[in-house]
């Protein structure tokens, strides 16, 4: 009986924080990942791809920014009423891996259309990148007040050549094409070889293993 006291809080922690933290009311930013479809080849469902979800203020309506595949260039759309609040896309369950309410940077609008402006959709490759999560990953970095720590598996966010502090917002990398480390308060330490990624993080806690999903999953 004391073994199942134990167990209950901790599998009802696992299940709710399998889909990262809710929402909360005043956000305006919101960072978001889910699996690659199961239409997708099957060496690359392993891989997350990651999108981000804004609005201007919490009375205006959401829109979109991502790039889905090499045929969709760059996607910058309003949502259309209830997507935002959707739980899964493409059969698997969407992930909250950052959010912010915007006071920390107000013109955070004016800095995602400049970077969207800016970026060259044209050459996309889902291995190594760029890809959508190489978009991701750097629009994080760009753009002041959000922040987010990308799965290790959303190949593609270390692409290129950067030095600097990290997309969560907590710590530093150097990362070029074919290796990379990243260290911080919320990424732990995380190394790249090729593309992929592993390492261990503390806040959560979660070992990190090429190909596997976090152990725990947040």
């Amino acid at each position: 009986m004391k073994i199942h006291l134990f167990l209950a809080p901790v599998a009802a922690c696992l299940s709710s924080c399998g889909n990262g933290p809710p929402i909360r009311e005043d956000s305006v930013l919101v960072v978001k990942e889910v699996g690659i479809p199961k239409s997708e080849p099957l060496v690359a469902r392993f891989a997350r791809h990651t999108w981000l979800d804004y609005r201007e203020n919490i009375g205006s309506k959401w829109r979109r920014i991502e790039i889905v595949n090499k045929n969709s260039g760059l996607i910058h759309r309003e949502l259309k009423p209830g997507e935002f609040e959707k739980k899964t896309r493409w059969g698997g369950e969407i992930v909250v891996l950052g959010q912010s309410d915007g006071k920390e940077n107000p013109n955070f609008v004016n800095e995602i259309d400049s970077y969207a402006n800016g970026y060259d959709a044209g050459v996309y490759r889902p291995y190594p990148g760029p890809n959508s999560n190489t978009f991701a990953e750097n629009l994080l970095r760009e753009v002041d007040g959000v922040s987010a720590v990308l799965d290790h598996n959303a190949i593609g966010k270390e692409w290129g050549f950067h030095f600097g502090r990290t997309a969560g917002g907590s710590g530093i990398e150097v990362e070029t094409p074919v290796f990379g480390l990243a260290l911080g308060l919320r990424e732990g330490i995380e190394l790249s070889m090729l593309g992929f990624s592993g390492g261990f993080s503390v806040f959560p806690p979660a070992l990190k293993i090429p190909v596997l999903p976090p152990l725990p999953r947040w």
